[in-house]
């Protein structure tokens, strides 16, 4: 019991630590620090080309990280943690993803960050920042972390797991400040973001298990 107590306590400050740190990085963007625009200038030189085969790969891998794919395979994951009577499971996922991209929704027409003023290599709509494909992906990822973390017994498989499920969603980010639809600072906001509501609705559950455990045990 005094674990799942210190447990909930230390993941309810990591997600305390992200927002704080997601609120410093909104203020960054709307102010335009010279911050954001030094690391947006920096990571555009290394990340930006015009070889034909980064274009191509990055116009294809992008498609993974559309709001109609990311909502598709939630909805079906989903279904599959309902029908697996895994209803807990279900619940945090879908928590998960409505918090993050319904703020992201929210946050676009508060800030109104245009994207960025150059060619555009694939069609995107809307404002610039927080990157819904980089929320959507790493949000969808870091819950299958968490599952991963919980159901996977077999130590070498975990690990290559999470690296894959890390893996994606920087991939994701990748392709949008390469195909020009955004800047590196709306991509690392979205990260930052789907972080946040991750960490707070774990620290939840955390919470609620531990009462649960507490009233079990009284």
């Amino acid at each position: 019991m005094n674990h799942l107590k210190h447990n909930y306590k230390s993941t309810f400050i990591l997600a305390l630590i992200f927002l704080v740190l997601f609120a410093s990085w909104i203020s960054l963007v709307v102010t335009h620090s010279f911050i954001i625009n030094n690391l947006d200038s920096f990571f555009i030189k290394i990340i930006c080309n015009t070889n034909p085969h980064n274009i191509a790969f990055a116009k294809m891998f992008t498609v993974l990280g559309n709001t109609s794919t990311i909502t598709t395979i939630t909805v079906i994951l989903f279904l599959i943690l309902l029908i697996a009577k895994k209803n807990l499971s279900a619940s945090f996922l879908a928590i998960v993803m409505i918090l993050a991209n319904l703020s992201n929704l929210i946050l676009k027409n508060i800030v109104q960050r245009p994207r960025p003023q150059v060619k555009h290599l694939v069609y995107a709509s809307g404002y610039s920042f927080p990157s819904g494909h980089s929320v959507g992906s790493a949000a969808l990822c870091g819950v299958l972390i968490i599952f991963t973390l919980y159901l996977i017994k077999k130590r070498w498989l975990k690990i290559l797991l999470i690296i894959i499920l890390l893996s994606f969603p920087i991939l994701i980010g990748y392709t949008r400040i390469f195909l020009h639809v955004h800047y590196p600072s709306d991509v690392m906001g979205g990260f930052i973001e789907a972080c946040s509501y991750l960490f707070l609705t774990l620290a939840i559950y955390k919470y609620l298990e531990y009462k649960k455990d507490l009233e079990i045990n009284f």
